[in-house]
């Protein structure tokens, strides 16, 4: 064995700092790389480290290590019946504790500890996969698992695939495993068996951190392999309408049959060295299978025989979970917060409205004038717009709250089904999966994680695909219904039936759902601008298409501009008496109409007209009415909004002539009869020809158009703004177009 140790290193930053945040992910993150080739043709073992970090530094990432991971350190037992038998070995030049399991060919390993090296740290891992080998014990046993690591100095996590070789006695083994979290880079540290209390060897003892993968067996890579596989429940019954797939390759997708069965066609360069086959159905935690490249040498064409197992959930609601955080800042003892392992989405989820609707200041005006105008209204607010709170507290009356009583990670990822859309959230739309606290069947504090992927397997998250997470389905609990609806009166929000119809509509099914829009896929980019290619520091990449945006954008500029098609042209009236604009918006890219949501929502069309600078004033043709303390017609410059030419995207009142009343409220009790949309459904056009003064002198005539999105009735603009705007509360109007002609 040769030791050597590179020249210190600088400081990470840019991208270089991710890289070394990718080097210290759990059991993997010890060494720099080196491989020697001997001459001949063979091979040499060869272990290469940072230099090892002060004392002062180890004992601090070991008081850390206990602050923030002791608390996940119970690990469960591998599932079923019968003896489970357990060992513990150290492991690397570093003496990591592994502990490890068995009952039958079921295996798990836990391993832990405190990476001494520069960039180094404390972390704990577990790993889920089969062994061979007399059930009794771990003499000449080879156990294949996937494993998932929780990174405490940088707050981090990672996955990949491991296998452990175990001696003839069972006293030592070596470990292969993915290194820096990539597929490509294995390394290979060797083990001692100790007993639970004993004391680890000195530093450097045992050998560890060897790269090993230029002497594993790999795939061709421009073949196709297949493999034939089998997925059942941990009692073995066979499980139709699984999702099955090679991990991070979603176009190797298949459902399996009646018999539980399907078969995976891969190249061999989509996982050259080891193959993880995950699998995920509606009620189970997602699982995999792994296999190594060499495990099936004699198969030749023939699909290679997988099994995968996957655990039944208890879908029973616990109300006594407690909302696990969305950033470790809330607690920093909280190494599980969904933050941590997810930093982008994490910052796209906080800027976005979504984590704003306990405490807007507009939602909270709303509620107070509801109950002011009318007692008797429903008070179902809280349902949507505070639903982490209501569901754990009930009928608590509104007040502004913070992000973790609304929608946060892990209230929506909570979400099993949709019972009825037309009630509010948490109060009758949503049946939510709260799992019980006190569970011992996995590790760490969330247990479960309903999602899209059915190949995300981070065991500390408990992932469980659920297809609604792929449908519109999923929004409609707080974007349909609401108020009276069940009196026969119009609901609160009809957003997601707008879009049924607009769905129902569409040639050959081909329609964008609300994720499609609202949460594009390949729209998450890293500091450099790259498209996000994985969830969170996992081994397995995924396709930046997979990786979805959090922002849940919708009335953003970007997004109105996309949704209205706006043409403006000016002309001289045939007899010379006027100038005439035409103004022409359609709904070109929603799939609802513009705008949705609730009444108070709407858009205005302005339009002005000038001569050589000056203001013209209106003759005929429609009018924005918004001020209703204006009576006449006014010569009006660019954006003046006193009632300028133009019209109003919105409900109104069918009473409401000259729609000088504002908005009717959305939730009192309004019969269909008593309202008149005028809203742009998809595809409808909304025109006007506007007659205006020609005005004295000389000059060049112009003419301008703005659309402006507003969240409540606003006469004169942001100005007349009446809520209290908070520091973190979107815009109360938003400018989507301004055309001159």
């Amino acid at each position: 064995m040769t030791d050597t140790l590179p020249p210190t290193p600088a400081a990470p930053n840019g991208r270089t700092r991710w890289i070394v945040l990718g080097l210290l992910l759990g059991a993997s993150a010890i060494a720099l790389v080196v491989w020697v080739q001997r001459g001949g043709g063979g091979f040499e073992e060869r272990e290469q480290y940072f230099p090892r970090s002060t004392p002062e530094a180890t004992q601090a990432w070991t008081e850390e290590m206990h602050l923030r991971g002791d608390a996940w350190a119970d690990v469960p037992d591998p599932p079923g019946d019968g003896p489970v038998v357990r060992a513990r070995y150290w492991l690397a030049r570093d003496r990591y504790d592994m502990d490890v399991r068995r009952r039958g060919s079921r295996f798990v390993v836990a391993i832990r500890g405190v990476a001494e090296h520069l960039y180094g740290g404390g972390w704990a891992a577990y790993g889920e996969g089969t062994i061979t080998g007399d059930a009794r014990d771990f003499r000449d046993a080879v156990a294949t698992f996937s494993w998932s690591c929780l990174g405490l100095r940088y707050r981090h996590a990672s996955d990949g695939l491991g296998r452990i070789v175990f001696s003839k006695d069972g006293a030592d083994c070596h470990a292969i495993y993915m290194a820096w979290e990539a597929p490509q880079i294995w390394a290979k540290s060797y083990g001692e068996r100790h007993e639970e209390g004993d004391e680890p060897p000195a530093y450097g003892t045992i050998r560890g951190q060897i790269p090993i993968d230029p002497v594993m067996p790999r795939l061709e890579a421009k073949r196709t392999y297949r493999a034939d596989v089998r997925v059942v429940d941990l009692g073995g019954r066979p499980l139709s309408g699984a999702i099955v797939q090679l991990k991070g390759q979603s176009r190797t997708r298949v459902q399996t049959d009646a018999t539980g069965r399907a078969q995976v066609v891969f190249q061999g360069k989509q996982a050259l060295l080891a193959q993880s086959f995950a699998a995920g159905r509606v009620g189970y935690r997602n699982g995999e299978a792994i296999t190594f490249s060499g495990d099936h040498p004699d198969a030749g064409d023939a699909p290679w025989p997988v099994t995968i197992e996957l655990a039944a959930i208890d879908l029973t609601d616990n109300p006594d979970y407690a909302w696990n955080h969305a950033y470790a800042a809330d607690d920093t003892n909280d190494a599980m917060a969904c933050g941590t392992c997810h930093p982008w989405h994490y910052d796209q989820w906080y800027e976005s409205r979504h984590a704003r609707m306990a405490d807007s200041g507009h939602v909270t005006w709303e509620v107070e004038q509801m109950k002011l105008g009318d007692p008797t209204a429903p008070e179902d607010c809280r349902g949507c717009h505070q639903p982490a709170h209501a569901v754990t507290h009930g009928d608590a009356p509104w007040k502004p709250r913070g992000v973790m009583a609304g929608n946060h990670c892990d209230f929506c990822h909570k979400i099993h089904h949709v019972k009825d859309a037309r009630a509010s959230g948490v109060f009758g739309a949503y049946g939510i999966h709260r799992p019980d606290p006190k569970t011992s069947g996995r590790p760490g504090g969330i247990h479960t994680v309903f999602g899209s992927s059915a190949d995300a397997t981070y065991a500390y998250m408990g992932a469980s695909y659920n297809p609604l997470f792929q449908t519109s389905h999923v929004c409609a609990g707080c974007h349909q219904g609401g108020g009276r609806w069940r009196d026969g009166a119009v609901p609160k929000i009809d957003t997601f039936e707008e879009w049924k119809r607009w769905a129902a509509e569409r040639p050959n099914e081909e329609f964008r759902s609300c994720l499609d829009c609202h949460m594009p896929g390949a729209a998450t980019f890293d500091k450099e601008g790259r498209a996000m290619d994985q969830m969170a520091w996992d081994a397995q990449h995924r396709s930046p298409q997979d990786v979805h945006s959090h922002r849940f954008l919708g009335s953003e500029a970007a997004f109105g501009r996309h949704a209205l098609e706006v043409t403006v042209t000016k002309r001289l009236a045939e007899d010379g008496s006027a100038l005439i604009v035409d103004v022409a918006v359609t709904n070109s890219g929603a799939g609802h109409k513009v705008p949705t949501g609730t009444w108070s929502k709407h858009v205005v069309v302005g339009v002005w007209a000038e001569r050589a600078g000056k203001a013209l004033k209106q003759i005929d043709g429609p009018q924005a009415w918004l001020d209703g303390s204006v009576k006449t017609r006014l010569a009006l410059a660019p954006g003046d909004w006193r009632n300028p030419a133009g019209f109003i995207l919105g409900v109104r009142a069918k009473s409401d002539v000259k729609e000088t009343q504002g908005l009717p409220r959305f939730w009192q009790a309004w019969p269909a009869d008593q309202i008149v949309d005028r809203r742009l459904a998809p595809g409808a056009t909304r025109r006007a020809s506007i007659r205006f003064e020609l005005g004295t002198g000389e000059g060049e005539f112009a003419a301008e158009v703005r659309v402006l999105h507003r969240r409540g009735w606003l006469t004169r603009g942001a100005a007349s703004v009446p809520w209290t705007i908070g520091p973190n509360d979107p815009p109360p109007e938003v400018l989507w177009w301004r055309i001159r002609k």
